[in-house]
């Protein structure tokens, strides 16, 4: 198991604390010495090995408690969050290494994480919970794509998918109307799906721009439609949009998404 909070020993070195669990299976010296060797080699710990754990950085330290479940040699580690105490762009790095680590090792690891951003770039499968039980059991381009609540929909995707409320196949608060099962209580669109058109354009969404949040390659408009006040659209970084100004709002039927009063998915088909 890899720790949350890693759980050194402040009193011994790296190598001590590698094989630590080692010492206590009473793993006989020369044993100890090849899997610390190799783990050393493979996590770039070579030269720390003498070092106190108050003597190295964040990245160090996470290294030395996940060589430290590596030389046991088990065939299932259980890894706890063990990204959360590291600044952004080390939780980045990090995920790759640990990906490759994974993939050289042939190792099955259970990642608990929070951050949905870890669970899309680094799992094979991703188990969703809420609230102790399970949510949805998928892949994770399948998760993002066909979401089987809306709790999962609104989990996975920066910025989350938009949802919006459903009154007599209408969206709420407007003339709006859509083809949809009477079943539907709510419509959902990913941001990154939807296009902004002239206001008059056929086939549109009409609706308002109530703020945008500029990101560098990206700009997220948030629009008003009816009585929905956070309709998000991605766009382009570079297009200059301003507050109040009107304009339509157009997806594919294909990334068109529908949810029951229940918030399961509802199966959709349209004419291709």
């Amino acid at each position: 198991m890899v720790f949350q909070n890693y759980a050194l020993f402040p009193h011994l070195t790296v190598a001590d604390n590698i094989t630590f669990g080692l010492r206590v299976r009473k793993l006989d010296a020369a044993e100890r010495a090849r899997r610390l060797a190799e783990s050393a080699e493979l996590l770039g710990l070579g030269a720390l090995l003498e070092r106190k754990p108050s003597q190295l950085s964040g990245g160090q330290q996470q290294r030395v408690a996940l060589g430290r479940a590596l030389v046991s040699q088990a065939g299932v580690c259980l890894m706890d969050e063990p990204l959360s105490n590291l600044d952004a762009q080390l939780r980045q790095e990090m995920r790759h290494e640990l990906r490759e680590l994974q993939r050289q090792l042939g190792l099955t690891v259970i990642y608990v994480t929070h951050d949905q951003a870890e669970a899309m770039s680094m799992a094979d499968q991703v188990v969703l919970l809420r609230g102790g039980r399970l949510e949805q059991v998928a892949s994770a381009p399948r998760l993002y794509a066909e979401p089987a609540t809306i709790f999962a929909a609104r989990f996975i995707g920066t910025p989350p998918m938009n949802l919006l409320a459903l009154e007599d196949g209408r969206i709420a608060g407007s003339d709006i109307a859509l083809p949809l099962p009477q079943t539907a209580a709510w419509l959902g669109v990913r941001p990154e799906a939807v296009r902004l058109e002239r206001a008059d354009q056929a086939n549109t969404v009409r609706a308002t721009i109530a703020d945008t949040e500029y990101l560098g390659a990206d700009r997220v408009i948030r629009c008003a439609v009816g009585q929905q006040q956070h309709l998000l659209v991605r766009a382009d970084g570079r297009l200059a949009v301003e507050p109040g100004q009107s304009i339509g709002l157009y997806w594919d039927a294909a990334d068109t998404h529908a949810f029951d009063v229940h918030e399961h998915r509802l199966s959709l088909h349209f004419p291709t």
